[in-house]
């Protein structure tokens, strides 16, 4: 099941449910903010240009809390795909 969100600046983001507590957020971005605490290959948060943003632990649409953010490649420039994955419930 997927839904469409907007950026503060218009442009879409498709959010994707891939099975109960994971997630791909992804859309044309002119740029995406990644940052982490210790480890570059598990960050701790992504930014999309004009959100949203993605955090550990931050909730995600009222689905549940993030507990993994996972980069994926794209084949596309200016395009990011992100892989989220909600606490169990």
């Amino acid at each position: 099941m997927s839904s469409n969100i907007k950026s503060r600046y218009g442009r879409k983001r498709t959010v994707t449910q891939i099975n109960d507590n994971q997630f791909i957020v992804e859309g044309d971005s002119g740029f995406l903010r990644i940052g982490f605490e210790v480890d570059p290959s598990s960050p701790t948060y992504a930014d999309f240009e004009g959100g949203p943003f993605l955090h550990i632990g931050y909730d995600f649409f009222g689905k549940g809390r993030v507990t993994e953010i996972q980069i994926i490649d794209s084949d596309r420039e200016d395009y990011a795909i992100i892989k989220v994955t909600l606490e169990n419930n």
